[in-house]
């Protein structure tokens, strides 16, 4: 693993700093840190130095801060996570080098579904719409079953607010760099036994830009490698409009609650592609419409004694049609073509669990889950028609016996998938892509997890984890044939792929005070069977004439391991820091490469200065942020985007970079009101850099400096 000396000067410096201000906080009246509290654990709510997981929860004003319409940018500052991006919208959260159908993405803590299956898909979510995000690191296969295999990601609402009178928000954002607005307000009010909350989110974005540097020209076919970009300033067909709503409404009582929720995520975006024409490259738009409907029932009844049932159902319809050559505000004058995608999702999830008190000092959870998916395809060639059932039972345990905190858990799932023949599957059957022999699939994997906390006196703890994980391969990785237009690919599934299984191990040393919370883990996890898409050498030739390169399904033996370090320090009374260090490799077991999309290594760094209360203004802070990411080789043909190493443009290998960041936070009270004020300043100098994981590094840079204001007022 390699990390360029910047990165090392500005660890041992911040390791300095802390033991200086750990010398010298002895003497100080300082603030102290606030523990963070989460809801992971079925049966009880724990600080997250508490259990054996690795778990960060992002809530208030970090929140504010870092709201986004990107998953991915809004949690890319938690160690061991990173986005993998596509714009100023598109991103989604890698976490320990794991992305799309491996990291569970959860609402409320139940199943959802976004057809993750391509490096450009994101999550049907707005952050402003939760109230917290919660981030698990490592296999979570026991509790959320076949896509937890590398984390889970846990976007929870406001609860529905019993015994409360009227109260909510309105808020407004704005971005320079793209020029996008956004309008948003959440409302919540409640007696003794019924509660109801809703909001409501749109945002939307012009073309985002970057540094105006110079551009690889003349950028034709046939020409020299070259690793600078084609577009600078103004990135065409990077645009996008989307809005989001929910309302939940609850009753309780002495026997228990029922709530229900709804959610809705629409959306209309375009993704920048490459086109040759008469020898030259220029850019082609690819456009999307999706949405996503999303019902919750969840119900709690008290049998007594403690015994208490849980029944859940999550209903999600989702809808997705795509172009392959024009921008979203046109493409539906190609609808019902061959060209033009069209996919509907809908799935149900239906879990019974029982919550049992303390037996033998072990309090915990048992659980039957079933999920039925039926994917339509309705126009297009890139997924078939299919259904997958699943069939699950789980059992999760933990004990507290004074400086142990021990959990375990277990489960086995049966997963079948099955596509028709015929009807819309033609096209795949004329392919040879599958056939009566291979058109049915079935899986069954046993999982299980050991994890332990043990507290070496009220400030220093240990913890670690062994976890079996899996993940059956999707729709997609089995039966897919045909062009994938937002990445410009012809992608191809492989019917005799078998299930992903992983060990996972993890180590971590805690320290916590009212001045300091420090985490330092290393984890190994072993994949078997992992599933990628690799560069076959071939081409294809798309819907709109040109030619782009052929992917194939393929499977190895994986190993991913790391060590991931972070800090926060209270200084004194004003000054306070914090850093992240995150070191990853993963490595192809059995043909002796590296994996492909894992990102680089990266620190960051930020120093707050918090000034005392000024003309109404409260809770001030002004924090300077820097983000090291060091180079990072792509893995020749077996990595996505690598014929950009070898193309008159752009590049699928990266160089070191080095981004500052400038903000400010505060509030204001009126009467009875809040107003929360958060401004910043993103990629402070501009900088013209390139991260590993933007799926745009092959024609651009990563976005520019980015002014950004968000204003929150509360009644």
């Amino acid at each position: 693993m390699r990390l360029n000396k910047a990165v090392l000067t500005i660890f041992f410096v911040s390791v300095s700093l802390s033991g200086f201000s750990k010398a010298n906080a002895e003497t100080d009246t300082i603030t102290t840190l606030s523990e963070v509290t989460i809801s992971a654990s079925p049966v009880h709510d724990h600080q997250a130095f508490e259990v054996p997981s690795q778990i960060d929860r992002l809530t208030a004003s970090d929140k504010l801060v870092r709201d986004s319409g990107s998953l991915g940018q809004v949690l890319e500052a938690i160690p061991g996570v990173n986005n993998m991006s596509a714009g100023a919208q598109s991103g989604k959260p890698v976490i320990r080098g794991l992305t799309g159908n491996r990291v569970k993405v959860l609402s409320n803590g139940q199943s959802t579904d976004y057809q993750a299956y391509g490096t450009r898909h994101l999550p049907n979510t707005d952050s402003y719409l939760a109230e917290s995000i919660e981030v698990i690191r490592g296999p979570q296969s026991v509790l959320y079953g076949s896509e937890a295999l590398g984390g889970v990601v846990n976007l929870i609402q406001a609860p529905i607010p019993y015994n409360q009178s009227v109260q909510g928000e309105i808020a407004t954002e704005y971005k320079s760099n793209n020029q996008e607005t956004m309008l948003g307000a959440k409302v919540g009010v409640g007696s003794e036994q019924f509660g109801l909350t809703a909001g409501v989110v749109k945002r939307t974005g012009s073309d985002f830009t970057v540094p105006n540097v110079s551009i690889a020209n003349p950028a034709s076919l046939g020409g020299a490698p070259n690793d600078q970009p084609l577009f600078v300033g103004k990135v065409p067909f990077t645009n996008f409009d989307n809005q989001s709503a929910n309302i939940g409404v609850g009753y309780q009582t002495d026997w228990g609650m029922v709530e229900l929720r709804h959610t809705q995520w629409r959306s209309k975006q375009n993704y920048l592609g490459v086109e040759e024409v008469n020898g030259q490259f220029e850019a082609l738009a690819s456009g999307q419409k999706l949405q996503n409907d999303e019902t919750q029932l969840k119900t709690e009844f008290e049998l007594g004694n403690d015994w208490v049932l849980k029944p859940t159902w999550t209903h999600t319809r989702n809808a997705r049609e795509a172009s392959h050559d024009l921008p979203y505000e046109t493409m539906a004058q190609d609808k019902g073509t061959e060209g033009y995608l069209d996919l509907l999702v809908n799935r149900d999830d239906i879990k019974l669990a029982l919550e049992h008190p303390e037996i033998g000092g072990f309090q915990g959870e048992i659980g039957l889950e079933t999920t039925e998916k039926t994917q339509v395809l309705r126009s297009g060639h890139l997924t078939p028609t299919a259904d997958v059932s699943k069939r699950a039972l789980y059992l999760f345990e933990e004990a507290d016996y004074g400086k142990w905190l021990v959990q375990f858990g277990t489960r086995y799932d049966w997963h079948t998938t099955q596509v028709p023949l015929g009807g819309n599957n033609q096209h795949f059957v004329d392919l040879g892509l599958f056939n009566e022999r291979n058109n049915q699939r079935e899986f069954e994997v046993m999982t299980g997890s050991l994890g332990a906390t043990y507290r070496l006196d009220p400030q220093w703890s240990l913890a670690a984890n062994v976890a079996r994980g899996f993940r059956a391969p999707t729709i997609f990785e089995l039966y897919a044939g045909g062009e994938h237009s937002g990445v410009q690919a012809y992608q191809i599934g492989n019917p005799d792929l078998k299930a992903e299984t992983a060990l996972n191990t993890d180590l971590s040393l805690r320290w916590q005070t009212s001045k300091t919370q420090m985490a330092a883990t290393v984890y190994q996890n072993w994949i078997d069977h992992y599933i990628y898409l690799a560069n076959t050498g071939r081409e294809r030739v798309s819907e709109s004439g040109n030619l782009i390169p052929e992917m194939k399904t393929q499977q190895t033996d994986a190993m991913i391991r790391g060590f991931e370090f972070s800090l926060k320090q209270q200084i004194d009374q004003a000054w306070s820091t914090d850093f992240a260090l995150e070191l990853i490799e993963g490595v192809d077991t059995q043909n002796h490469q590296y994996l492909p999309l894992m990102p680089a290594n990266n620190l960051r760094v930020n120093v707050h200065y918090q000034p005392v209360d000024f003309v109404g203004l409260q809770k001030q802070k002004v924090s300077l942020g820097l983000k090291l990411a060091a180079s990072k080789d792509a893995v020749g043909s077996y990595e996505p985007f690598s014929q950009y190493d070898n193309m008159p443009f752009g590049r699928a290998s990266t160089q070191a970079y080095a981004l500052w960041d400038l903000r400010y936070q505060s509030e204001f009270r009126l009467d009875k009101q809040k107003l929360q004020l958060s401004a910043s300043v993103e990629n402070l100098f501009d900088t013209a850099y390139v991260d590993f994981l933007d799926t745009y590094k092959g024609y651009t840079l990563g976005q520019g400096r980015n002014f950004k204001l968000s204003i929150r007022l509360g009644f």
